[in-house]
């Protein structure tokens, strides 16, 4: 988490000094709604140069995910246990603009009224990721019992732990920019990129079952489809995104 930390620090220094580099330009405040799906809110600033022909996108989000489910025995004659998935996590990115032939207004790039602004871009950058996932999917299984074959007993046995994430995708997109209501921009992207992952597990506390085993009471409070597909995923990935901006 240290390491997290400086480097969010460091994006943000570096943000910083392009605000102060590129003094009058353009800067557009971003919200990136698609990232509420994978239970993370992320926000970036654009940084235009003075003729808008390049940019500088910095971002930045936090994940926090706390699910919890009560499992019972298969006979309900034992308090209830509480399985728990949680998520915590931090992004920072950055990447690079080129507008063919620029971020413009006028008649010739008019959307909407003459006032609005268009742009069509090629955009390198690189993304860090940082998830921990505590998590405890402990259960009760029905085992046979030796001296009653033909009946059950529950017992329970223990599977939690934590695994950590850290993620380092280099990517390549494709974008259009434009603005509605003159205040309002629009910005969608699809491309693609490398995610390279190192994963750590700890603290994990594992029973070993018997193979005769049945499983009554996990209810997968730990799956999250979206994360599994577009965050802790190692590989080649498409990249695709869409935001909202204002212009402060």
């Amino acid at each position: 988490m240290k390491n997290l930390l400086i480097a969010i620090f460091t994006f943000g220094s570096i943000a910083t000094i392009a605000q102060q580099n590129v003094d009058k330009s353009l800067k557009i405040f971003k919200f990136q709604p698609f990232s509420l799906i994978t239970g993370s809110m992320n926000f970036g600033e654009e940084i235009f140069n003075k003729s808008k022909t390049r940019s500088t996108v910095i971002g930045l989000g936090i994940r926090y995910i706390n699910r919890k489910n009560d499992i019972y025995d298969n006979y309900g004659s034992v308090s209830a246990y509480k399985q728990s998935s949680k998520w915590q996590g931090a992004t920072a990115s950055i990447e690079r603009r080129f507008y063919v032939p620029g971020f413009f207004s006028g008649d010739k790039y008019s959307f909407i009224n003459d006032k609005s602004q268009f742009g069509i871009y090629l955009s390198p950058g690189v993304k860090v990721e940082y998830n921990q996932n505590d998590y405890d999917k402990s259960s009760f299984y029905q085992l046979p019992d030796p001296s009653k074959p033909s009946n059950y007993n529950s017992t329970f046995y223990q599977n939690s732990g934590r695994i950590s994430y850290l993620g380092l995708m280099p990517n390549m997109n494709i974008g259009l920019q434009f603005t509605l209501f003159q205040n309002l921009y629009i910005d969608t992207y699809i491309g693609g990129g490398i995610r390279f992952i190192s994963q750590k597990i700890t603290n994990q506390k594992v029973d070993t079952i018997p193979a005769n085993a049945t499983n009554y009471g996990y209810y997968g409070v730990n799956d999250n489809g979206a994360l599994t597909t577009f965050v802790i995923k190692e590989g080649v990935q498409p990249n695709f995104g869409f935001s909202l901006g204002l212009n402060f």
